[in-house]
């Protein structure tokens, strides 16, 4: 009898959660990424968000930002949560996490082997070279890097650098490099993975911005019981689900 009397505790814990925090809408303040986090509204992400927090009962209001003023604000509470965070960004912003990632960045490296040769392609060796990444994304502590980078405008002003040998590695996220493919194979520029760095949702230091990270949590919990979560990764096949085990109680803490 235990068992169905805590889910129901759980049940009506989540209602009275919900119902709280359903008075207003959940402000969403994001960088664009194509077919992620389109400026319309639309894109993988905040469909994974309507996904757990139905817009009918949590209506979103969407501001487009650059990425890290967006983490900024919802570090100062102006906004309720963040995406595409790494673990070390939760930390750097000091914003409360998701339980569960809910996608990884793709880390590759871009060079030319006629200047860097692919054996050097791994942290101790990156650490020596004259590295440049994308601003606000440190690819150096996501990848355990002691090294500083150049902080980069774009991929296509990366290829620029190395192709003037400004730099002898841009480190960058995959999906990010779909605009310059052609850019790239055409000027000999080779790319290589590197690691897949699990990404969280990033929630407000706030009293409603903890709420809404316990009310994620719960939901993104039970979605995975019922099996919602597993047709909506089905349904997206570009993003990269967490690796769920049986027992969900062991990710039910940051």
């Amino acid at each position: 009898m235990r068992a169905p009397l805590m889910k129901r505790f759980l049940y009506a814990w989540l209602l009275c959660l919900c119902s709280s925090l359903s008075a207003k809408p959940v402000v969403i303040e994001t960088a664009v990424w194509p077919g992620f986090t389109n400026a319309d509204g639309s894109g993988a992400y905040f469909d994974l968000i309507r996904q757990v927090l139905p817009p009918s009962d949590y209506p979103l209001d969407i501001r487009i930002n650059h990425l890290g003023r967006a983490w900024l604000t919802v570090q100062r509470g102006q906004a309720d949560l963040g995406l595409g965070l790494t673990q070390y960004d939760i930390q750097a912003f000091q914003l409360e996490r998701s339980a569960l990632p809910y996608d990884e960045d793709v880390i590759v490296a871009l060079y030319l082997p006629s200047r860097v040769p692919a054996a050097a392609l791994n942290p101790t060796a990156l650490a020596t070279l004259q590295l440049g990444w994308e601003k606000s994304y440190n690819y150096g502590v996501a990848l355990h890097i002691d090294a500083v980078g150049y902080e980069v405008s774009s991929p296509a002003h990366a290829v620029e650098l190395l192709l003037a040998q400004r730099i002898d590695v841009y480190l960058a996220e995959l999906e990010d490099l779909a605009g310059v493919q052609k850019k790239l194979k055409s000027a000999g520029i080779q790319q290589q993975w590197l690691a897949n760095v699990p990404v969280y949702v990033g929630f407000s230091p706030t009293p409603q911005g903890r709420q809404l990270k316990q009310l994620w949590d719960q939901r993104v919990k039970l979605q995975w019981e019922n099996g919602d979560m597993q047709r909506f990764y089905q349904r997206f096949p570009q993003l990269k689900a967490p690796q769920i085990g049986k027992d969900l109680s062991a990710h039910s803490k940051p």
